[in-house]
């Protein structure tokens, strides 16, 4: 009986943040919480009892996000070979980010740089910088990129158009210029040098110091 009742509330969390993911892109963080109850087809109560505030909630969302990128970094850092692994990971995860473009927009990306998912976003960028040392190690990748300067490329490759055009799959295109980019043939040199992880928690920590800098 125990497990079935941890099996209900496992399905109805997944519920939920589903249910949420979709309005947090429509409505804005305007969201109803009566309306998510709605969208969820749970109880009221069921949606407070695990996630009593927004804030809960939009934390559980990128949790949940993080830890299913980390996986498919991991995958691909299990590539053969590294240069592979490097395009396979960066296509998957801009893949999901263009998707989740209307939530981040919706929530502020200062959520992403909450402390409580430090430990999801270190299991991200451990296994990228792995990876990115392998394809460097192998005459792959320019020298000169860092762990931060890829995910900052990802992001690059979803925003890179101003407004949303309805072009499924744009993002590909400017992801194919970028990782043409990281090839070392015809690398300048680049300044100012990329943000150390120290850097990049500190900036994510406080979105309104480091846009002043």
């Amino acid at each position: 009986m125990a497990e079935n009742l941890r099996s209900d509330a496992r399905r109805n969390r997944e519920k939920i943040l589903a249910a949420a993911s979709e309005l947090f892109a429509r409505e804005g963080a305007g969201l109803c919480m009566d309306d998510l109850a709605r969208r969820a087809g749970v109880g009221h109560a069921t949606v407070f009892r695990r996630f009593p505030n927004k804030e809960e909630l939009i934390l559980a969302m990128f949790e949940d996000r993080l830890a299913d990128v980390a996986e498919l970094v991991e995958e691909a850092a299990g590539s053969e070979d590294a240069w592979e692994g490097i395009v396979a990971a960066m296509t998957a995860i801009a893949e999901r980010q263009a998707r989740d473009r209307g939530l981040m927009e919706a929530v502020g990306t200062e959520v992403f740089g909450s402390p409580r998912l430090r430990a999801a976003r270190e299991r991200v960028i451990a296994p990228m910088g792995e990876l990115l040392a392998r394809a460097q190690a192998a005459g792959q990748v320019r020298d000169d990129l860092a762990p931060t300067d890829v995910f900052f490329l990802i992001t690059a490759a979803g925003h890179a158009s101003p407004c949303h055009f309805d072009i499924p799959d744009l993002w590909r295109r400017y992801l194919g210029v970028i990782l043409d980019g990281m090839r070392p043939s015809g690398a300048s040199s680049l300044s100012p040098p990329a943000p150390t992880l120290a850097e990049f928690e500190a900036a994510i920590g406080n979105p309104a110091a480091a846009s002043s800098a």
